[in-house]
């Protein structure tokens, strides 16, 4: 058997009591099991209800100011054409 620094006789125990019969692993790992799924319905449920709504909100955001932008540019070249001016930074800084 490979050395352990726990000193329990089984594998995957994470607790600091004792292991020693096979009722208590297997009590320890039923354990063990329940903290994954615990973990598991907490962070399905932080994505669903928080992050999914929020990259959703970010992601409608996003297209509005890409079509908001689009909508600038469109307005800065027929300005340009119609004045027959470059509106670049260098000539607002002369």
């Amino acid at each position: 058997m490979a050395f352990q620094i726990s000193g329990h006789k089984y594998k995957y125990v994470s607790s600091q009591e004792i292991i020693d019969t096979d009722e208590k692993y297997i009590k320890e790992l039923e354990r063990i099991a329940e903290d994954f799924v615990d973990y598991f319905n907490y962070s399905a449920h932080q994505w669903h209800s928080e992050l999914l709504p929020k990259i959703t909100k970010l992601t409608i955001e996003n297209n509005k100011l890409k079509v908001e932008l689009k909508l600038i540019k469109k307005f800065l070249e027929d300005a340009k054409r119609k004045t027959n001016r470059n509106w670049n930074e260098q000539d607002n800084n002369t």
